[in-house]
């Protein structure tokens, strides 16, 4: 029989913590915002809502996430 074939999940950047993130799992979590038409993907609850309050702090071209 042969080997099941894989495939890397679809991955995105927090851009609070600059985790890497599955897409799936954090839409499947609710872990998503939209802002000017783009979907970020968060790691966890505390980012999104991070993100969420301030989302001009973090799009700004320089922050720098750090986990």
């Amino acid at each position: 029989m042969p080997e099941e074939q894989r495939t890397p999940s679809d991955t995105a950047t927090d851009p609070v913590c600059g985790m890497t993130v599955e897409i799936e799992t954090a839409s499947a979590a609710g872990l998503t915002i939209e802002e000017d038409g783009v979907i970020y993907y968060f790691c966890g609850r505390g980012c999104n809502l991070d993100f969420g309050d301030d989302p001009a702090r973090y799009l700004d071209p320089g922050y720098k996430p750090s986990m």
